[in-house]
């Protein structure tokens, strides 16, 4: 049997994993998949570790890992693929997932079956390529993220048209080859750019698969100005560090 860990950071989202967590594990099911969502938690007031327990101890294949507060959602990731690797050797994928409920869980499952179908090492859900869309987004978010993929493409010669997704599929045995390089990486918006580039410097392969990004649920987007200017910044040195190397 096929088997994906889904690795689900969150702060302050348990209204959001109390339907969210059983739709996902319905759908994985249903399909041939084992599947465990590891909800890697950074102390939420509104004790979404204790609903997403709840929850777990419902249906199970629910892991909550608590952490002693807001860390990022970068350093959320690396513990989250830490534990993966550590304690659930059986999955063949391990996945980014908003708590949010932008990621469509149907969407999650198409990725999987698709980096089944193509053997790639990554698979992208991406708002930019044909069949995908922003679902209501602001104005200034859409602008905001062309910019930053525009940026992602020019400084860093990723091959991607939507870099920084944090949806994602990505094989184990690939997370394996970089894993011992993540702790370098910066924990807030420019993440997901960073790890997309090691990962391609590592040779690996990378496909996109249409995301239809939706609203938030419930709960508020917590991208501040501090994160555009840090990605902005990791962007134009590591422009300049290409440059020097050529």
């Amino acid at each position: 049997m096929r088997g994906a860990v889904i690795v689900m950071p969150t702060y302050n989202e348990a209204e959001n994993v109390r339907w969210l967590i059983p739709k996902i594990m319905d759908l994985m099911e249903t399909a041939g998949w084992r599947a465990l969502v590891l909800v890697v938690d950074d102390n939420s007031p509104d004790g979404t570790a204790e609903v997403a327990e709840e929850v777990g101890a419902r249906g199970g294949r629910v892991e909550v890992l608590r952490r002693p507060g807001k860390l990022g959602i970068g350093s959320a990731y690396i513990d989250g693929f830490r534990r993966a690797l550590e304690k659930h050797g059986w999955a063949d994928y391990i996945c980014e997932m908003d708590a949010d409920g932008s990621h469509p869980p149907e969407t999650l499952l198409g990725m999987l079956e698709y980096a089944e179908k193509t053997g790639a090492d990554v698979v992208v859900g991406s708002r930019y390529v044909r069949g995908g869309r922003w679902e209501r987004g602001s104005p200034s978010r859409i602008l905001i993220s062309r910019g930053a993929n525009l940026l992602a493409r020019i400084s860093a010669g990723i091959k991607v048209r939507d870099a920084t997704s944090g949806f994602r599929v990505i094989k184990t045995a690939s997370l394996r080859k970089i894993i011992d390089k993540l702790p370098q990486l910066r924990s807030g918006y420019v993440f997901q750019v960073q790890l997309l580039y090691m990962l391609q410097e590592a040779g690996c392969g990378i496909e996109e698969y249409p995301l239809r990004f939706l609203p938030r649920v419930m709960g508020e987007s917590k991208l501040g100005k501090g994160e555009i200017l840090s990605y902005a910044s990791w962007c134009l040195r590591t422009f300049t560090r290409r440059v020097l190397r050529r």
